[in-house]
């Protein structure tokens, strides 16, 4: 099984047809930040290759399912960040690559050739 910083997937110990996707940031509220659209595209790329998997079923670690975009995180940490343009004058198209790159990932969940379901 794939190894992630911001979710965990995994078949389900009772029920071997599912995989589990957890998002896995409770401290948090699994907000998303800059890994987790690719990890939620590559763990849904990884339990469309397992056979034995049928459906993925998305879920949120502690309190709550998902917190929106944790923007704290680029606020308090300071963070390298592509859409931080301060140095040059803003540019659109930045803020459009890397919101259409997070879209894609996404989109992962919809396209995927087996079918998902979200436990809020």
């Amino acid at each position: 099984m794939p190894d992630f910083s911001t979710l965990r997937i995994a078949p389900d110990p009772q029920q071997p047809r599912v995989a589990r996707l957890l998002l896995n940031r409770p401290e948090r509220y699994n907000a998303i930040n800059d890994e987790m659209p690719r990890e939620i595209r590559a763990a849904v790329e990884w339990a469309n290759a397992q056979a034995e998997i049928h459906v993925i079923v998305v879920e949120g670690a502690g309190k709550g399912f998902c917190g929106g975009y944790d923007l704290a995180e680029t606020a308090e940490e300071m963070i390298e960040h592509p859409c931080q343009q301060e140095s040059s004058p803003w540019d659109p198209m930045v803020d459009y690559a890397f919101m259409k790159r997070n879209t894609e990932d996404f989109m992962s969940l919809w396209r995927s050739a087996k079918p998902t379901i979200a436990k809020v």
